[in-house]
């Protein structure tokens, strides 16, 4: 998979600019502040529908009413489309080659694996690692993303039943508690089935974690899936799902809000055995968050995504940049973001675009 072509009018901080990428590695550089990410920010607009920077309506150029990103892109069969997104209202639309416009979560994304410095937040925050399994879940099975949104709205239905019993109680609570029942079962469902999604996605990217960390640091990591839910991966498993989240549901009524489900699903990372986030150096904790993206990338190989990695060479020493490049398989499709051309070793395919001349 490769951009041909990248098109973007009033998004970020570019009121207009075409990019033609070279196939392989692209090395955007200049100083800071001068609108190298939101380059490649627009990449992963098209690739999951949002940006980890911020809401929707902080990507349109300021004084701007939309903002609109086009990609040409080139599969790996040799078929190409045009995929358009657009943000207008607070809302982001998407179509395809010059179609009519619709949702987002309605066309096929561009596979795509990015990397910032914000993913050291990988090391310490389960919502971080939560979404990371959703990202790839996103892109290997078409149907995630309706399911995980249907979820969230009845996790929000359900949380607002459960407060509204305890708070309530008395001769309305028997029909309310009748009500959370039914809930619990549509619950039961969509939890069976993101579990399920994610423990798929969380053994293929634990399955290379161990040797890219090995690649980079020469030290052993390991990644370990810590469902909320572990008796949904078992036989039967639908069943015991619905068991538990009975057994459960006084204690939720009396926390005023559910403790069991995807909502607290997480993974666990280890240096040497021990728990990483205890035991890592700064150092150690960056190159584990870059494992785990390339882990990532690596799982969602059979789609030939496009790698983004912004502003990471600078953390790096010599030897760790080159084992990073070194790591690319052949024909990938990479967009690098640097203060200094220097900071990135030039490869085979390397294609250096500075970015005062971009636009």
């Amino acid at each position: 998979m490769r951009i041909e072509r990248l098109a973007l009018k009033n998004y970020r901080s570019w009121r207009d600019l075409l990019l033609d990428p070279a196939p392989g590695v692209n090395v955007i550089y200049g100083p800071n502040g001068s609108g190298k990410t939101n380059i490649v920010e627009s990449i992963c607009l098209l690739s999951s529908g949002s940006s980890r920077r911020g809401r929707l309506p902080l990507q349109i150029l300021h004084g701007a009413a939309e903002a609109d990103v086009k990609a040409k892109i080139f599969s790996q069969n040799g078929e190409s489309r045009i995929l358009e997104a657009a943000i207008k209202a607070s809302r982001l639309y998407a179509r395809e080659d010059g179609g009519k416009w619709g949702s987002f979560s309605a066309l096929s994304p561009l596979p795509a694996v990015s990397f910032d410095p914000s993913d050291l937040l990988l090391c310490s925050s389960a919502d971080r690692r939560r979404t990371l399994l959703d990202e790839a879940c996103f892109q290997a099975a078409g149907t995630y993303r309706a399911q995980r949104r249907e979820f969230l709205k009845v996790l929000s239905q359900k949380s607002s039943l459960l407060k509204k019993i305890r708070e309530e109680g008395g001769a309305n609570r028997s029909q309310l508690f009748s009500a959370l029942l039914a809930f619990n079962c549509q619950f039961s469902l969509l939890a069976f089935s993101l579990t399920r999604f994610r423990a798929k996605a969380a053994k293929a990217i634990s399955s290379s974690f161990s040797r890219s960390y090995k690649r980079f640091s020469g030290l052993r990591a390991d990644m370990k899936f810590v469902p909320s839910l572990p008796e949904a991966l078992e036989e039967g498993g639908l069943k015991k799902v619905k068991e538990h989240l009975e057994a459960r549901t006084e204690a939720e009524i009396a926390s005023g809000f559910p403790l069991l489900g995807p909502q607290r699903d997480d993974f666990s990372l280890f240096l040497e055995g021990f728990p990483l986030s205890q035991v890592a150096s700064g150092g150690q904790a960056w190159m584990a968050a870059l494992s785990l993206r390339m882990s990532q990338f690596e799982a969602l190989k059979r789609l030939g995504p496009i790698l983004v990695l912004d502003d990471v060479f600078a953390q790096l020493d010599p030897e760790r940049r080159a084992a990073i490049l070194s790591s690319f398989p052949s024909g990938t499709q990479v967009f690098i973001t640097a203060t200094s051309r220097k900071d990135v070793p030039e490869v085979e395919g390397w294609n250096a675009i500075p970015v005062e001349h971009v636009g």
